[in-house]
């Protein structure tokens, strides 16, 4: 397969990063005689809500893409898929929950007390809030060092982006997509890290059964990044997926 014929790859990262913390996933992902069209949009959480960042960045996603969304991201990615449904031929979702907060109908998250203490924290030390949120991610991976250089390396610049971080937590805090899901006949791959302290296994185990076309790749020894800890692995299983 030539690469003008590979469905388009949109790629849309989580909080508190930026676009370049999918470089190891796409040199994993690379096809020297067939390159995947690829584009990854520089999130910027708006002050409305989640249907109006997906309203936002659809045009700049082709019609028929594969889009790949992690954590915050895929929260988008499942907006964008409902609202635009032409738009996503494919969905991957790595690290991927309908809701962050629990509820009293959704115990697969975190308690909200947790959250906004974090938001709380962002809001008088946005720099070291950061820099914990870096931590939590690379809990529970063999990788951790690794994961936390990556992570780092491509963090957000918290005084520049300060508001579409605090628009990005807050969305964290307060969406609940269960009830807005897209069509449960869209193709899924959901990754998950079986050692994700942030965004419990369970609540893409929730998002699977939902998807009559998904498939579920549960990674061992990996926390909240997988694409970072594990990016050969990941491709591997998005390349199976994505022109199948």
């Amino acid at each position: 397969m030539n690469g003008a014929s590979r469905k388009p790859l949109v790629l849309l990262h989580g909080w508190g990063s930026t676009p370049g913390i999918f470089d190891p996933l796409l040199a994993a992902l690379g096809h020297p005689d067939a390159p995947r069209p690829s584009h990854r949009p520089h999130l910027r959480a708006p002050a409305g809500t989640l249907a109006d960042w997906a309203d936002e960045i659809a045009p700049q996603v082709p019609e028929g893409s594969v889009v790949l969304g992690w954590s915050l991201g895929a929260m988008l990615a499942m907006t964008l898929a409902a609202r635009h449904a032409q738009r996503v031929a494919r969905l991957v979702l790595i690290a991927a929950t309908p809701g962050f907060v629990a509820r009293p109908d959704w115990p697969h998250a975190l308690d909200a007390a947790t959250v906004q203490g974090f938001r709380d924290s962002f809001m008088r030390d946005a720099t070291r809030t950061q820099r914990r949120f870096v931590a939590l991610q690379t809990m529970g991976d063999d990788n951790r060092h690794g994961v936390s250089d990556e992570l780092e390396r491509h963090a957000e610049d918290v005084a520049t982006e300060h508001a579409s971080m605090a628009n990005g937590l807050r969305l964290l805090a307060t969406a609940d997509l269960r009830k807005e899901l897209p069509s449960p006949a869209l193709p899924a791959l959901l990754i998950h890290g079986q050692g994700d302290a942030l965004m419990p296994p369970a609540a893409s185990d929730w998002l699977a059964a939902r998807w009559h076309a998904s498939r579920m790749l549960r990674i061992e020894g990996c926390g909240h990044a997988p694409h970072l800890s594990r990016p050969q692995e990941v491709a591997a299983a998005i390349r199976e997926f994505a022109d199948a």
